[in-house]
């Protein structure tokens, strides 16, 4: 809607004086004949020439042309075609750098950081230990608590043509402490993982078998597409099929709508701005929107584009059965326009905001009893945005306001949510509202979205969120502060930086230890790792956290123990019979004739709930036992909520 050039900004000035015709006076005197023909040639060339060259490079001269020669109808066909074409085009454009840039590899680098700082570490030194420890051991993990100001969970994740390679680690204080790698081969349907602190080599999963099983479920042209996209997303759908679709089924409104009003140079008020925009006004009754489905079903089922990927790309119908389905939709609407039974009173009225350029600007959308009115707008440097909703009392349930000031490329100002919500304790709607402000804003690289800027988030009854936005142009940094009651609990953020053209190499599986859907049920973890490898790796853990040597052993040998014993019963039992829920042995049956299942009867000493005797009082709940959890509206709320629930329960007990 906006079309917004980051370079040029808006254009919203308007051509308001008729257009002038100019010509070159005669002259009579033969002695300055040919001179004056001559001028007088130039002359036409120039205003011709320039006249056409105008036209030609300003959409701001089009667009007067066309609304001043053209029928409302052809003029509002145009706008709509012009701006499809161009929103058809960013799309195909946008579409097309994301292909191309997962054809030469892609690769993401994420990082999500709490940074704590004392308040947080006294607070959970205080739950676990009760503010000091009793022995060597409660103490050794508390000066850890103390000695640890940044955790980190870091992700590198790599792709190229149905390869990935993702490696997943922890950190503290910038310290990797373990990873977790996963490697895989979509089209082969080979997987890898491996912990690369406990031991390089894989242990791979060949998937085919299952994708097999998958196949012979009827799910092989889903899974074959799936590859295919992964592979090459192009051959699904491409670029310019992308910009033929938003363009064909933009077309069908434009070529349906036969009657339009146009309204120039009408004012409309953009929050505290007024701008002058064409308005163009379409009515629709009931039988204009059947008329309106019948065109877009004709051209669904003309559709070669959606046809191809239906029928042979991913083989959900064949040809015969997608144009008969649609065929029987168009039968239908057919039968209905045939009967005549409509009500011709207007069902919608669409109001189209186009400004000078030929540029649609907004939408305003009313039925009998609601509204929803959305615009952009810009007056000098002020930029203004509006939503607002008005339903049948002529109430607002919610408004969106955009206002920005522009400063080069950068751009300050907030966006405000008001909103209407039932008080429990006015027993009444109030009104609410949010706002989100934002200080500096500008666009580092819009292809990988890094920016620059101060954002702060006032929502009602939380406490104030500031983010900072910061990009040196290589990576994306966003962080905010934790702040709850008044009280700050340290920094909380992200980071994240996109690479282009990179490979990626998948494990050779001669070199992993590869297992299937057979080999597994029989695994054993000493056939990938010794016992002394795990303890090791854990002893290596232990330390990098911050634990001495006179605990170090000890614990790894106890979770090494646990370890081998819990892999091996996962997968060393495993059989089919592991899932028959019968009831002729000692599973979850859940029968009635013997003692072994929980039965919730009301005949014994059974911990059932069939005889409690419980009644809710809301009195029982006094809300200084929960200020801490929730405000005293929420907490209405909440006893009101569990009023009704009891209620409820004792209906359906009785």
């Amino acid at each position: 809607m906006s079309n917004y050039d980051q370079n040029n900004g808006f254009d919203n000035s308007q051509f308001d004086s008729e257009t002038s015709a100019f010509g070159v006076e005669n002259v009579t005197k033969k002695s300055k004949g040919k001179k004056a023909a001559l001028i007088g040639g130039i002359s036409a060339a120039v205003v011709v020439g320039g006249g056409a060259a105008a036209y030609a490079f300003s959409d701001t001269v089009k667009n007067q042309v066309k609304l001043r020669l053209s029928k409302p109808e052809k003029y509002y066909a145009w706008v709509t075609e012009k701006n499809s074409e161009t929103l058809g085009e960013m799309l195909s454009e946008s579409y097309k750098k994301r292909l191309d840039n997962m054809k030469k590899g892609q690769e993401l680098d994420l990082s999500v950081y709490y940074e704590a700082n004392d308040n947080v570490k006294d607070l959970i030194i205080d739950e676990i230990f009760g503010g000091r420890g009793d022995d060597e051991e409660e103490k050794q993990v508390i000066d850890i608590i103390r000695n640890t100001d940044k955790y980190a969970l870091s992700a590198n994740l790599a792709s190229k043509k149905g390869n990935m390679k993702t490696s997943v680690g922890l950190d503290l204080d910038d310290e990797r402490i373990v990873s977790f790698d996963v490697a895989g081969n979509t089209d082969e349907m080979d997987y890898f993982f491996r912990i690369p602190e406990l031991k390089e080599k894989w242990l791979g999963f060949d998937a085919s078998g299952v994708e097999d099983q998958l196949g012979d479920a009827g799910m092989k042209e889903i899974i074959d597409a799936y590859k295919d996209i992964l592979k090459d997303p192009g051959s699904f759908l491409s670029p310019e099929d992308l910009e033929t679709e938003v363009n064909r089924y933009t077309g069908v409104w434009s070529r349906f709508v036969d009657e339009v009003k146009l309204e120039k140079s009408e004012e409309i008020d953009i929050c505290d701005i007024t701008v002058k925009y064409t308005v163009a006004t379409v009515e629709l009754n009931d039988k204009d929107m059947d008329k309106l489905e019948l065109e877009f079903l004709k051209e669904l089922k003309s559709d070669k584009i959606i046809k191809n990927i239906v029928t042979d790309k991913l083989d959900i119908v064949d040809e015969d059965e997608f144009e008969e389905s649609i065929q029987d939709e168009i039968d239908s609407v057919k039968e209905d326009l045939d009967d005549n039974e409509y009500d011709k009173e207007t069902l919608v009225t669409i109001d189209t905001y186009i400004d000078a350029t030929g540029t649609i600007r907004g939408f305003n959308f009313a039925t009998e009893d609601a509204e929803l009115f959305m615009a952009l707008g810009k007056d000098g440097d002020s930029i203004r945005g509006e939503m607002k909703a008005t339903d049948e009392d002529g109430e607002n349930p919610f408004t969106v306001k955009l206002s920005a000031e522009e400063n080069g490329k950068k751009y300050s100002g907030d966006i405000t949510f008001t909103y209407s919500k039932y008080s429990y304790s006015d027993d009444d709607k109030v009104t609410k509202e949010a706002v989100l402000k934002f200080d500096d804003f500008e666009v580092v690289d819009e292809e990988k979205g890094y920016v620059n800027g101060d954002v702060a988030i006032n929502i009602p009854d939380v406490d104030p969120i500031d983010i900072a936005l910061s990009s040196d142009g290589k990576k994306q940094d966003v962080n905010f502060a934790l702040r709850i009651e008044g009280t700050d609990y340290g920094k909380v953020g992200f980071t994240y930086g996109i690479k282009y053209g990179t490979d990626v190499d998948v494990p050779d599986k001669g070199d992993a230890l590869m297992l299937d859907e057979n080999s597994i049920k029989n695994f054993k973890l000493d056939e990938y790792v010794t016992e002394d490898e795990l303890s090791g790796f854990f002893k290596d853990i232990l330390k990098k956290v911050g634990f001495s040597d006179k605990f170090v052993d000890e614990y790894a040998s106890d979770i090494t123990d646990s370890v081998f014993d819990e892999v091996d019963s996962e997968f060393g039992d495993y059989d089919d019979d592991d899932f028959d829920w019968d009831s002729d042995d000692d599973d979850f049956d859940w029968d009635s004739d013997d003692d072994d299942d929980w039965d919730w009867d009301s005949d014994d000493d059974d911990d059932d709930f069939g005889s409690s005797s419980y009644k809710f009082d809301p009195d029982d709940f006094k809300y200084e036992d929960y200020k801490k959890y929730m405000t005293e509206e929420e907490f209405e709320e909440y006893v009101d909520e569990m009023k009704k629930y009891y209620e409820e329960l004792e209906k359906k007990a009785s």
